[in-house]
């Protein structure tokens, strides 16, 4: 009995590293989704736990590690929000890394309350988009409006 609960307890740590839990310690999740029917992942969340204003990306491989994390300071990221034109409402936020490299997360949807989002992550190298992913139908959780807000404050006063 006690191996079994040992087990128990060692399944539910390794499962807490899966997608979906990435922002889940402190609540600050800003964009979430998932990829390939649910194994992989990615969030942002408003990094309060790391010293000064900082935002971090996470993208889950599908055994639940992290495959990719990076934490900014919000003064450096780049965004585009929504321009107030049209129906279609769409942000995105995006994460330089070495190399070149940069994760471009956004979300988009109609604006109307049943609307369902849509979501992804444009992977770049020397400014050229290098790779696409979009997120499963149904799984965007997007609140990149108030992340954009905090980016923008922190690009005013830093």
């Amino acid at each position: 009995m006690k191996n079994l609960t040992l087990s128990t307890a060692l399944i539910f740590i390794a499962s807490m590293a899966q997608a979906g839990q990435y922002c889940l310690l402190d609540g600050t999740e800003m964009f979430s989704c998932t990829f390939n029917g649910g194994p992989k992942g990615v969030e942002l969340c408003d990094a309060i736990w790391e010293d000064g204003d900082m935002a971090s990306y996470g993208f889950f491989k599908s055994d639940g590690e992290v495959e990719k994390e990076i934490v900014s300071e919000k003064v450096v990221l780049a965004y585009t929000p929504w321009n107030g034109m049209g129906s279609y409402v769409s942000e995105s936020v995006t994460f330089s890394a070495d190399g070149g490299y940069a994760y471009e997360v956004w979300s988009g949807g109609e604006q109307a309350a049943d609307a369902e989002l849509d979501g992804g992550i444009n992977v770049m190298q020397n400014n050229e988009v290098i790779a696409t992913l979009s997120c499963d139908a149904g799984s965007v959780t997007s609140d990149l409006g108030a992340l954009i807000e905090m980016i923008d404050l922190a690009q005013v006063s830093p």
